[in-house]
Order: structure tokens, then sequence, then C-alpha cells
């Protein structure tokens, strides 16, 4: 038995007193409000409400239901509307405070406890499960290292590589950077490169502002960004192409097809771009679908091969002692939309080939009834010490020509990477796949080791298949864990209870925990105790070492580049989630195509 604490949400209010409280019905999802057992609850999005009755769109059943027997869906976004109509300006003063309310269950130490309490009550009589079935309620479960072979270890700490040769390295990202320069300092081809910048042009001085110090630093008194992203990432020059947008007494939904519009007009010229910075205002930045200026102009300079980095105006305008720390995350991602490799992880490398490929699928219709939707695959390479080499999004198709679309991408992929790296025959090449959830009923893992074995006929081809994952039953508690300071000097503590990064439990033979958050990586107080990786190797995999295989997972956390600090989950996952998210994003812009992201942005980190 597991126990777990999370936080649901329910909306209870009938819809028509929602709809007087000023919610927006039309288009949200419903389900039943006393569903019978077995019966399924959801039952599609609101198109009308008439009277009594209600009309609905993409409908599993009914198209017309009995408004008194359906509430709205308890999702968070379905929560965070209701809010928002009903608090107006007060949302954010009941987000505190319920934060504060969960994180009495939720923080290390208040989690360690209430587990405990429960435990004590389900120990004290027997649970009946059905007719002459009972279940008891042991101790809790306890790793030691009581046996030969450790349950637990620490697995060693991730070196960042700021060389083609292996060296120099450092134990801390920027620390790297700052001192050596990026790993590809020396072939860097963009040495010059030119940048557009759409902005709104009430806002040009205080962004030129920003941009000159991005570029030149913001000097020797400025710990967080003191030289400036030139002489870090060893550039030559770096010009910057300003684009204002006139806002003024442009209506909301409005705003997009204005930064459109100016893009347009900036294109229109001869001008080439290497990449683009797009600044919005704080209120304009979560407008939805088509009226998002930021989905706009991604779409439209994608579709030019032109990578686009969003920054809003509280960005621009943060305070002196740490716009510096946010210069540093902006540094190392653009320079990797340009095609840069800031770092790599140490790997010993014992094979003549190693790859690591993330897998990842997205649903771009938006739709629940299954017959509608259309399905992507997202590929993602990497090679053993962390290089992204390519990625791949696959044709749109439907759940039942999925694994047919996943097999063409999948052998595509490694084609392309087995002429690039030039394998050949009797070369030994390890493929090791990373999925996060697989897709009811394709089995995705024999589809990658039949790709694998295919496209390597004439290598000796290992092959191992993980799902690597946070949603599972499993908690670590490390009571000798105190925490560090919420800040210099402070009293208050995060982190407490959270065991260091990089233990490793060995839960069978296959499986293993890998905590991936703690200390400085947990950023707030009132920041849950994080929920460590679940590794599981496939069992028809070839190679099936799990801790080689798990220490690499704690490398792949080092190598976001989206940020100096480390990831929770491997860029494997991580990446295939973010392209994932994009994509379901983008599928609102209605001239948006995936086209490019397999042919001019085929081999650029454009989703960072």
């Amino acid at each position: 038995m597991f126990l777990n604490i999370r936080l649901s949400y329910d909306i209870g209010l009938h819809l028509p007193e929602l709809q007087m409280k000023g919610v927006s019905l039309k288009g949200l999802h419903v389900v039943l409000r006393d569903p019978q057992p077995g019966q399924r609850r959801h039952l599609g999005r609101i198109e009308n409400m008439q009277g009594s009755l209600l009309s609905l769109s993409e409908a599993h059943a009914d198209a017309e239901v009995k408004v008194g027997d359906t509430k709205l869906e308890g999702s968070r976004e379905n929560f965070s509307l209701v809010l928002e109509a009903i608090l107006k300006g007060g949302k954010r003063k009941f987000e505190a405070a319920l934060e504060q309310v969960e994180a009495r269950y939720r923080l290390g130490p208040d989690f360690d406890k209430r587990v405990e309490e429960m435990g004590i009550f389900l120990q004290k009589k027997p649970i009946n499960l059905g007719a002459g079935l009972e279940a008891t309620v042991g101790e809790r479960i306890i790793f030691s290292n009581d046996g030969q072979t450790p349950t637990i270890y620490s697995a060693p700490p991730v070196d960042y590589v700021f060389g083609r040769s292996g060296s120099p390295v450092a134990r801390y990202a920027w620390d790297g950077l700052a001192q050596n320069g990026p790993y590809d300092r020396t072939s860097f081809a963009k040495r010059n490169p030119k940048l557009l910048v759409i902005m709104p042009k009430a806002a040009k001085g205080k962004v030129e502002q920003f941009l000159t110090g991005f570029r030149n630093g913001l000097g020797a008194s400025n710990k967080g960004f003191p030289t400036g992203f030139m002489k870090v990432m060893g550039l030559a020059s770096l010009e910057y192409d300003l684009c204002p947008v006139d806002l003024a007494g442009v209506a909301r939904n409005a705003v997009a097809s204005t930064y459109r519009n100016a893009i347009e007009n900036k294109l229109s010229g001869e001008a080439q771009y290497d990449a683009a910075i797009v600044v919005l205002q704080n209120d304009h930045a979560d407008l939805p679908g088509q009226d998002s200026p930021y989905l706009q102009t991604k779409s439209m300079l994608m579709t030019l091969g032109i990578p686009s980095q969003e920054i809003k105006m509280s960005t621009i305008t943060q305070a002196a002692n740490s716009v510096g720390y946010t210069m540093r995350n902006l540094a190392v991602s653009l320079y990797a939309k340009l095609s840069g490799i800031p770092w790599t992880v140490h790997h010993d490398q014992t094979v003549a080939d190693e790859l690591v490929i993330g897998m990842g699928f997205a649903e771009l219709s938006d739709s629940r009834v299954a017959e509608r939707q259309r399905h992507v695959g997202i590929t993602t390479v990497f090679s053993g010490d962390g290089t992204y080499l390519l990625g791949n999004v696959s044709k749109e198709c439907a759940y039942s020509d999925y694994p047919d679309t996943l097999r063409a991408s999948i052998t595509g992929v490694l084609r392309d990477v087995k002429a690039r790296n030039n394998w050949q025959p009797g070369d030994t090449v390890r493929l090791i796949f990373h999925a996060q959830r697989p897709l009811k009923g394709i089995d995705v893992d024999k589809i990658a080791f039949q790709c694998g074995r295919e496209v390597g006929a004439d290598q000796d081809v290992e092959l191992a298949f993980l799902t690597v994952t946070e949603d599972h039953p499993f908690q670590l508690i490390d009571r000798s864990a105190p925490g560090s300071p919420v800040r210099y000097g402070a009293e208050d503590r995060k982190g407490a209870y959270a065991p260091e990064r990089g233990t490793i439990v060995r839960l069978g033979r296959h499986t293993r925990l890998l905590a991936t958050r703690s200390g400085t990586l947990i950023l707030r107080a009132l920041t849950p105790l994080p929920r460590p990786l679940l590794i599981s190797v496939h069992v028809g995999s070839s190679f099936t070492d799990v801790d080689y295989l798990s220490e690499q997972v704690l490398k792949f956390t080092s190598l976001s580049w989206r940020s100096v600090l480390p990831s929770a989950m491997p860029v494997t996952i991580s990446y295939s989630e973010r392209i994932a998210e994009m994509l379901g994003r983008l599928k609102a812009i209605p001239d948006w195509s995936t086209v490019a992201l397999s042919t001019k942005l085929k081999f650029s980190r454009w989703f960072l």
C-alpha cells in the first residue's frame, strides 16, 4: 500500500451560477455531477446553454444533456478561470493562501508526519477487501545498506565539459562557461550573429538598456553577469535590428495581428537574421491561441527558419541584483538556439558510438474523442556525452496509424545519424531509448528495438529501453537532510528531508529511484518535497546495466540549455515534453505547419 497526499480541484457551483459570475463557459469541459459506478464522467465541451438544456460539442454520447446533471470538470485550467472571474484581483492572494495550507501537508517534515499518522491509524485493525479477504498495514519501508550490495548509493557528481578534448571541466555550468567559454568555442560558425528584436514601441528605451547590458555585461560590480554575452561566448560581434511595435490604442484581441504585421513589414527587406527576440508586455504574454502575439510571431519566424526567444517586460525591468542571473539563462538558451553547444558532460565512451534517444508524442487536436485526435511522434537524439544531434517531428496521423508513422520516423532519424557518424560494419553501437509514458495499446519499446536492429543490421547493436517518470507512488524521505537556507543568512529553510541530488535506490533488478532535486536546486521555501524519478529498464533490453543507465539519466538532467541549473528530468524527456507543449499551443495558429521542424529547424534547439 502506498500513501500519498495530493491536491485535487472540484467546482461545485452550478453552470448558471458560474455564468452569472462572469465565467465564459463555451468550450469548457463538463462532467457528470453524480456518476454511477462504471459510468463515464466526461461528457464533452460546452457549446451552448439554453434554459435547462446544455448543448455539447465533441460529446462522447448525447449531444444534449440536462444542465443540472453536469458540472465543470475540476481541472487546474477550469479552476483558474473560475477564480479569475469570481475573485478578479484577489486571485493571487487566494493562491498564496492556498499554497500556505498545502505546505502543511507536502513539505518534507509535514509530509513525513502525515504519513506516519495515517500509518498508525491504518494499523489499528485489518482492512476488509471483500468476502473473507483482509489486509493489514505493516511498518514503513526503510532502505538501508545492510547487505553485500548497497541498496542506496550516491552517483558520482556530474562534471561539465567545455572542450572537445574532454577538458576543461567544471562542477558548475556557469562557472565553467565564464572561465572557459562554450564547448564549441573554436568551431562555432555564427561568430557575428544578427538578431531581430521585436518590442513594444513604448518600451524601446528600457529594452535598449537591457540589450546593451546583455551584450556588453553589467559591470564588475554585478556578480550575476559582469562581462556580457559576447565575451562569455567568444563572439566577434552581436548586432541588434530593432522592430518597434506601436500598440497605442490597440485592443487586446488585435495585439497579435499588430505584432505580426510589424514583422511582415520588417522581413519584406533583404536582411537575414540568425534568431529573434520577442519582447511582450506582461498582460499580453498569456493571451490565448490566435490572440497570442508570441505564438503568432513564433509561428511566422519558425516557418522562415528563424528561432525566437520570448522575454517579458517584467524580466527587462528586474532589479539589478537579479537581472544578471536571468541574463545567464538567456545567454545559454540563445547560444543554443544559434546552434551552439554551451557544454556537455563527462562521458567515458567504451563503444564505437552511443546514442541516447528521447521519445515523446503530442496530441494536436485538443479533442478527447478518439476518432478526431491527431498525433505526432517526437524524437530527440543525443550523443553519449549529451551533445544534441537532431530532432524530428513525424507527420500528423490518426491514433490507429501511429505505430507505422513512429516506425518510419525513428528509422529515418537513425539512418541520418548512422550516415552522419559513419558507422562501420562490425562497430559496436549502443542505442538507449528514453520515454516518459507509453501510449495505450502501442508497444513503443518493440518498435524502437525493431528500428534499431534494422538500421544497425551491419553493426553489433546493444539496445536499452527506459521509462523515466515522476508519475509513480514512491516518495523518498531523508530525515538527516536539513535543507538549505532560503537565502544567505536566513533562518527559513527549503528542501528539508529531500535526499541529496544523485541518491539512487535499488528497488529491483530492473528498477531504480533517482533523486534529482535537493538543496540549492529547490528555489522556494514552500516547494513540496520533490518526487524522485522512477527508472525502469525494459526486460527485452540487451544492454541492462541499470546503475550505468541511471547515472546517465542523472547526467542528462545537467544538459538542459534552458538554464544554468540542472533540471528535474533528463533532457531526453524534458525536450520532448517542451516540443509537445509548443506544438499544442502552436496548433491554434491557422497557417502553422510542422514541416519546418523536420527541414530548416531539424538541427536547431528552437524549443528552448
